[in-house]
């Protein structure tokens, strides 16, 4: 679960900075930099998935939710 939620963390981190340099971008020139570079919205939809799926195992198993 640690490591579902730091690697969560992580991406959200970085997406969130593809998405303020894509509004940076898209005042300057009219086209997103994640277009041309990509972005971690995959990376963070996957690590939210597996939080949740343990989250929802721990609840099923009646054990004590970890922060």
């Amino acid at each position: 679960m640690a490591d579902s939620r730091a690697k969560l963390a992580e991406y959200s981190k970085l997406q969130d900075s593809k998405a303020n340099m894509d509004a940076a971008t898209v005042f300057f020139v009219l086209i997103p930099a994640s277009k041309l570079s990509g972005d971690h919205a995959g990376d963070v939809a996957k690590y939210k998935g597996e939080v949740e799926a343990v989250e929802t195992a721990q609840i099923k198993a009646g054990c004590k939710k970890a922060s």
